[in-house]
């Protein structure tokens, strides 16, 4: 009996560990084929110092490799994009009279785009873990939890929920180095398709300030 298990316990943990890469090089396939991805979100947010989660709703707009944006139903008005020259972060529900303005990373970990962290080349920037199946919405999700190889990324662990019919991220969760937690839900996603210049542009409102950090 014992000899029979030892055998299993070797057997599956090579297998858990094709199944995470598997699942890893299905999101890089997909995310490398596509033009344009457009989806709505629930973001939940955790803090270990404020109490119960806090939740946000938007839409979030993706044009690869450097064009970026979510704009918040609730709270509305708030608005985060990245036009490819410069990051913009609007959040009139809590600063009104002011906008956030950086120049957007060219590379490296600290891409405002929160997808393309596990879609470009993952299993050189994690160690990698098949956690299981899921269901999201319907669709069956390999889960799999993430170790980054390096202390630059802006989170300490994450775990990402790969749809198998179609390789796209269903839900991202990860915590951040304050402990706080983010998970984002993914759904209505659409790829390839029109997406309005307006959503991957910033105009400044009269009145607000452009902050540079």
């Amino acid at each position: 009996m014992r000899a029979a298990l030892l055998t299993l316990l070797a057997v599956a943990s090579p297998l858990a560990a094709q199944d995470a890469a598997t699942a890893l090089r299905r999101a890089e396939r997909t995310y490398g084929g596509i033009t344009t991805l457009t989806a709505e979100f629930t973001q939940t947010l955790v803090n270990p110092m404020l109490g119960g989660p806090e939740e946000s709703q938007g839409v979030l707009y993706l044009v690869p490799p450097d064009r970026f944006a979510m704009r918040f139903i609730h709270p509305e008005g708030d608005r985060i994009v990245a036009d490819g020259t410069w990051l913009w972060a609007y959040a009139p529900s809590s600063v009104p009279d002011q906008v956030i303005r950086q120049p957007v990373p060219r590379s490296g970990t600290a891409s405002p785009n929160l997808v393309s962290q596990f879609v470009d080349n993952p299993l050189e920037r994690y160690t990698a873990r098949y956690v299981g199946t899921d269901t999201i919405g319907g669709e069956t999700v390999d889960v799999v939890h993430l170790t980054p190889r390096r202390d630059d990324l802006p989170f300490r662990e994450a775990e990402i929920a790969v749809a198998r019919s179609d390789g796209l991220l269903r839900r991202i969760a990860v915590r951040e180095p304050s402990g706080q937690r983010r998970t984002f839900i993914f759904r209505r996603i659409r790829t390839n398709v029109p997406i309005p210049d307006a959503e991957l542009r910033f105009d400044v409102p009269a009145g607000v300030r452009v902050v540079v950090p």
